[in-house]
């Protein structure tokens, strides 16, 4: 039965970089995975000469720990999953967001009460530790394979700096993913449009949904059919009627169907092609090091 969102709810953000994208520890849903506020201190400072795969290691470490700590919802679970596909650098499975969203069973398993997933699943929910039997499935047969592999990718990319006194500073808390801002740009375009439909303003018309659509295609960079945008201004399409009567679920389920992997397989093309930059605190040299 599909879920209707209640007009007057709020669950936008303002649209600022990757700080939209986020972990347990903000206000957001998602909290922030770049942005880990620490002290600054210039003795215990961490710092790599080959900076990416340690920037890199960390937001997959805030992706696996947010996902063990459980969801309040199936959306809050398919907008982490594109941010899962993000820190992959689209290696996750085309098909794995449907399967995930779209099963029960599995939603059920990664919401973070017991109470939710009796709602959800009645007498066949799953316990407490077939919840988290669950999740560790997930991370052990779809995230660690995807990361090493983005590991893999971006290692193979990846500069090094080499000035003898600090390298980069503060690994963890570089604003681009893998300090990549051609990616980056590439997930923040699809993480606006992902919520765009589930904003204060949502889409209300069909020149409304003419702009999402739009964005939405944008964001995969030719990886969804020409057709897309006016497939979903259709007004016999299942599209139309899921944005017209705001059905969250029937929405949460078509976007994983077709389009996070049409952007899976754009970040992955955006991977190949992205250049190095760091960001924050780069000692000067002579070397060339970005400061």
């Amino acid at each position: 039965m599909a879920t209707h969102r209640r007009r007057g709810k709020s669950t936008r953000t303002l649209i600022r970089g990757w700080r939209t994208i986020s972990s347990a520890t903000s206000p957001d849903p998602l909290g922030s995975i770049i942005s880990m506020q620490r002290e600054d201190d210039e003795r215990s400072a961490e710092k790599a000469h080959v900076p990416a795969l340690p920037t890199l290691r960390a937001q997959q470490r805030d992706i696996r720990s947010r996902l063990r700590s459980g969801f309040k919802s199936r959306h809050e679970l398919l907008v982490w999953s594109h941010v899962a596909a993000a820190i992959s650098v689209g290696r996750v499975p085309d098909k794995w967001f449907s399967r995930l969203v779209n099963d029960q069973w599995t939603v059920a398993a990664c919401l973070d009460s017991h109470e939710k997933r009796e709602r959800l699943c009645g007498d066949t929910a799953p316990s407490p530790s077939e919840a988290r039997t669950e999740r560790t499935r997930i991370i052990q047969d779809v995230l660690s394979p995807a990361f090493q592999k983005a590991v893999d990718v971006i290692r193979a990319q990846s500069g090094d700096f080499t000035d003898e006194q600090d390298g980069v500073r503060h690994v963890d808390r570089q604003r681009f993913i893998a300090m990549r801002p051609r990616l980056h740009q590439r997930v923040v375009d699809q993480h606006r449009a992902l919520r765009e439909p589930f904003g204060e303003a949502g889409v209300r018309s069909q020149a409304d949904a003419v702009e999402w659509a739009d964005e939405v295609a944008y964001a995969a960079s030719g990886h969804l059919p020409r057709d897309f945008t006016a497939k979903v201004c259709n007004p016999m399409s299942q599209w139309w009627t899921a944005l017209a009567n705001e059905q969250t679920a029937v929405l949460d389920s078509m976007l994983a169907q077709d389009v996070l992997p049409a952007w899976n397989s754009a970040l992955r093309t955006a991977a190949s092609n992205a250049e190095e930059l760091a960001s924050g605190t780069v000692a000067s040299s002579s070397g060339g090091n970005i400061s």
